[in-house]
């Protein structure tokens, strides 16, 4: 004899439908965010944070890099906080993600140039 299965709940049905949606949601999600990752504009990005010098942001140091990145995760925290809010901003939310992408990106080339530059012993 067959063991019945009960029907999944409403939830369980709803959670699969949102993981679903996730899921198909994802690779629209990526494409977006690296073409804007293409067209980023550093100087304009990072001149809405007004704690921010313009001597930081156009300083080529990972110590001037890791206080730019400081700043785009506090913002992010910030607008993250604000989702489901009126004042959350979705386009903001995306110009912040591709801005930290993009600054990760440059600090990492970063610690790849100085272990470059001092990996072989000079001739």
């Amino acid at each position: 004899m067959p063991i019945a299965h009960p029907a999944p709940a409403k939830s369980d049905a709803r959670s699969i439908a949102i993981r679903r949606l996730r899921a198909q949601a994802r690779p629209a999600v990526e494409a977006a965010l690296g073409a804007s990752l293409a067209g980023y504009d550093r100087l304009d990005a990072l001149a809405r944070f007004h704690r921010l010098s313009r001597d930081t942001i156009l300083s080529e140091t990972p110590e001037a890099a890791r206080a730019v990145l400081r700043e785009i995760e506090q913002a992010l925290r910030k607008e993250r906080a604000r989702r489901g809010h009126w004042t959350y901003d979705l386009n903001r939310h995306i110009a912040l993600l591709v801005a930290h992408r993009a600054e990760s990106a440059r600090l990492a080339g970063m610690g790849r140039s100085a272990e470059g530059l001092f990996s072989s012993p000079p001739s």
